[in-house]
């Protein structure tokens, strides 16, 4: 997978960040169980790629290709790709994992509003059978 790749499946999964966060906005709640689930999918991801940008330190350092003219051009190239402050592939990781954590925070809202209306459902209940 190219760096391309990976910065369009980067910008998708952002495209899925923000429509999940519209539809919390709007109102879309998930019970407890279930937001556990993606809760726990989305902390798999995000403690996977926390575990990747810990070791990430190796991809600075310059291959040993050799000292052919070739892999003298290609030894510094090869790691900006990782090391490029605008779109290389630890900033790409990096903002991955903030869409992951933007996920969770989103998760987290629609089950304290599944809660919010489970509790207005029961209190309403409640009520009906007081009167």
């Amino acid at each position: 997978m190219s760096i391309v790749q990976v910065w369009d499946s980067i910008e998708e999964f952002g495209g899925a960040v923000d429509d999940l966060q519209s539809a919390v906005a709007a109102g879309w709640a998930v019970d407890e169980d279930r937001g556990q689930t993606l809760l726990k999918a989305a902390n798999d991801l995000y403690d996977r790629l926390d575990g990747h940008l810990q070791r990430a330190d190796f991809l600075t350092q310059e291959l040993p290709l050799g000292t052919t003219p070739a892999a003298q051009v290609y030894k510094p190239y090869l790691a900006t790709i990782a090391t490029d402050p605008h779109q290389g592939l630890i900033v790409a990781l990096k903002e991955l994992q903030r869409k992951t954590a933007d996920i969770r925070t989103s998760i987290e809202k629609s089950m304290a509003a599944y809660d919010a209306a489970e509790q207005n459902s029961r209190q309403g209940i409640n009520k009906a059978n007081r009167a």
